[in-house]
């Protein structure tokens, strides 16, 4: 994906050309979370279930665009955390106190407006990589209400904290 890169301007402009604000930092590239694009963080115990599951069901063709999870994680010396890049209005309208409560008990976090989505700026497994497919043009992004509630069931199908491991 970025061979030809020799900046990261010229990464930058890689993920813009995709459909990603992306933009430059401090030498780094990342996404500006705005109110049409942002991220859900959580640990990777739980984010790797909520990705199969989300590919096991929304994964379904919806003009020909297949909703696409697209997830950011540290490289394999800091695995804890991963990120769903979504799009679509963040926000826990919808879900119960209760469910935003178990979400955030369960160290799930939304990345709202302003705060940084760091994106992978190399086809090497250093820093923040793809742990997921890596974006490709015409991808569909999973809406942050798919990514929560996919969540929110996995958490309710089994006792709160079975699914490390």
């Amino acid at each position: 994906m970025f061979e030809s890169c020799h900046s990261t301007e010229d990464v930058a402009r890689v993920y813009r050309e995709l459909g990603f604000p992306a933009t430059c930092l401090a030498g780094r590239v990342a996404i500006i979370a705005t109110p049409d694009h942002g991220g859900i963080a959580m640990p990777s115990y739980l984010a790797q279930r909520v990705r199969t599951e989300i590919d096991q069901r929304h994964t379904h063709s919806i003009n020909h665009r297949a909703v696409t999870p697209v997830v950011v994680g540290r490289s394999a010396s800091r695995p804890s955390t991963y990120v769903f890049v979504v799009a679509g209005r963040l926000s826990g309208r919808g879900l119960s106190t209760h469910t935003l409560t178990q979400l955030d008990e369960a160290g799930v976090r939304l990345l709202d407006s302003g705060q940084r989505i760091w994106l992978p700026t190399t086809d090497y497994p250093t820093g923040w990589t793809w742990k997921s497919a890596p974006p490709t043009p015409g991808i569909r992004l999973p809406t942050p209400t798919t990514v929560l509630t996919t969540a929110q069931e996995l958490l309710l199908r089994t006792r709160r904290g079975s699914l490390r491991g």
